[in-house]
């Protein structure tokens, strides 16, 4: 049993991994290639992390407050806030992401992350600077985080809800079947 092919040199231990699955034939098809743009943007996510952790290490350096404290200067509240917001909302931003990109739309599901991970980056630094200057890029990030979960509700409920043809055959039926290609 080997792992690669011989001709094109691509992994296939998703093959292994999730042939029998319901999920197998979706994966199968997007796996490789498809899955970049999620891949990509998961490291910057990641990035974006330790940015924002380091920043919190160089205010407690800045003003002198102790790993245990979370309290002290304003300045230093606020960046640590910031960065404590941006990791709370990390899991639901890498699900979504995930799922969307799988079940709906991969360059649609890129898009809106990375727009979203603009946004976050534009709320921390506003939050960094005074309170109110979170406003807009939270307001953003929120949008675009329902946006993620519409395209996976959507993809999913393409890829599992199959149309009887007495559904499929009326106007909702065909609108549906152009936008998931039933």
């Amino acid at each position: 049993m080997t792992f690669f092919t011989d001709l094109d040199c691509e992994p296939r231990w998703y093959q292994l991994s999730y042939s029998n699955s319901l999920l197998g034939s979706k994966l199968h098809k997007a796996w490789p290639g498809a899955m970049l743009p999620d891949c990509y943007l998961l490291r910057m996510c990641v990035c974006f992390l330790a940015y924002f952790a380091l920043q919190v290490i160089y205010a407690r350096r800045k003003y002198k407050i102790s790993p245990p404290e979370t309290t002290g200067h304003p300045e230093f509240e606020r960046i640590f806030r910031a960065q404590v917001n941006c990791s709370e909302y990390f899991p639901i931003f890498v699900s979504l992401l995930w799922v969307a990109g799988i079940f709906f739309h991969q360059g649609a599901a890129a898009a809106a992350g990375l727009l979203y991970l603009c946004a976050r980056l534009q709320y921390f630094r506003g939050y960094a600077r005074a309170p109110h200057g979170r406003l807009g890029p939270l307001y953003a990030s929120a949008r675009l985080l329902w946006l993620l979960l519409g395209l996976a509700v959507a993809g999913l409920l393409g890829h599992f809800v199959s149309l009887s043809s007495a559904v499929a055959e009326t106007a909702l039926g065909r609108r549906l079947r152009l936008l998931f290609a039933w």
